[in-house]
């Protein structure tokens, strides 16, 4: 990239700047992806392109001989059909040096809402291979996710960011275990029987939870994974004779619609009496109408909610974060000035511009 003129930068709206009410807005199936794809990738200044879409973040990561952020905000907008004011106040635009940190620090799990956590790199390699399909990668982008992947591999393999695998599952199952002291006289249903499914089901058998349901829209993916998992499985049409008695729900589907409404949970709480019921939302859009969390004796908690608990626990993890940023800033420097790390103070990255 030394010799390269053009810009690397990164579009983008995330955690930092948008919470998941708004966030659930923003998230594009796989339909408007393609549109995103197809449309900037006709516009004159963008060379290459790469769209990163997850619970925390839509980012258009590219290269081009000009930046044009409120373009971008346009064209996305018009896609999924929301305001363009509203998205064009919440994103920004990371250009160059500070564009490629933040790739890094987010391949890295470093810039998550959960710091540490591994999905993300599975995600950004996910967001590469679709941007190598959409024929949209060049050189710039190829060499700067390539060596962000190559990074992370020696963060975690160096340092002990992601110590004792931190992820969503474990967080929400190790709230639930707060909640009631211990998991294996609960009753837990799990809705969804995805990779986030998996991995709960996973940290809830680790914390001695045993009595679990899985459910899901297909039943036969509830099956497959009560049969590797343990637990039983339950048609998504008999939702409600478990609802009645459990004491732990999960929730991690991809439904554009709430699962669980404030009438419905309404029904099976009255019959509860004070027993409480811990709802733990691990979707996005959300699967648990946030209504539900002013009747009593109940616990709704969201991927946001579950990333300030998280925080907590930073702390012992502040001297790791240290060690992977400097390796970090280490890369980029080769990357983008050679060898010579003191061209680093010469230049003066661009970072945020107004959109």
């Amino acid at each position: 990239m030394t010799q390269d003129s053009r810009t690397f930068f990164c579009w983008g709206v995330s955690h930092h700047t948008a919470p998941i009410e708004y966030r659930e807005k923003i998230s594009p199936d796989t339909a408007q992806v393609d549109s995103i794809y197809e449309l900037l990738n006709a516009e004159e200044w963008i060379n290459e392109l790469t769209v990163l879409s997850t619970c925390n973040r839509l980012e258009i990561y590219g290269a081009g001989y000009e930046t044009h952020s409120h373009k971008i905000a346009s064209t996305i907008s018009k896609i999924i059909e929301i305001d363009h004011g509203e998205l064009n106040e919440k994103s920004g635009l990371l250009v160059d040096h500070e564009a490629m940190q933040h790739l890094f620090s987010v391949t890295a799990g470093l810039d998550s809402q959960i710091v540490g956590e591994v999905e993300i790199t599975g995600q950004v390699k996910q967001a590469f291979l679709t941007a190598g399909k959409q024929r949209t990668v060049g050189k710039m982008l190829n060499k700067a996710f390539q060596k962000s992947f190559q990074t992370t591999k020696w963060i975690r393999s160096n340092t002990n960011i992601g110590k004792g695998q931190i992820n969503v599952a474990t967080v929400a199952v190790d709230l639930a275990l707060k909640v009631f002291g211990n998991l294996k006289s609960c009753n837990t249903l799990v809705i969804g029987a995805g990779d986030i499914a998996e991995k709960t089901i996973a940290a809830l058998k680790s914390r001695g939870a045993n009595n679990f349901a899985i459910s899901n829209r297909t039943f036969e993916k509830a099956k497959a994974l009560a049969e590797s998992m343990g637990g039983i499985a339950l048609p998504f049409e008999s939702l409600d004779s478990f609802l009645a008695k459990a004491d732990v729900v999960i929730c991690s589907t991809a439904s554009k619609d709430f699962i669980l409404t404030e009438p419905r949970m309404n029904h099976f709480l009255k019959k509860r009496a004070i027993r409480p019921l811990c709802l733990l939302d691990l979707a996005l859009p959300r699967d648990i109408d946030p209504g539900i969390d002013r009747f009593p004796n109940v616990f709704l908690y969201n991927l946001d909610d579950l990333a300030d608990i998280a925080e907590t626990n930073l702390q012992a993890r502040k001297e790791e974060l240290g060690k992977c940023h400097a390796y970090i800033e280490k890369k980029i420097q080769h990357i983008l000035y050679g060898n010579t790390s003191n061209h680093s103070q010469e230049r003066e990255s661009r970072g945020i511009q107004p959109t």
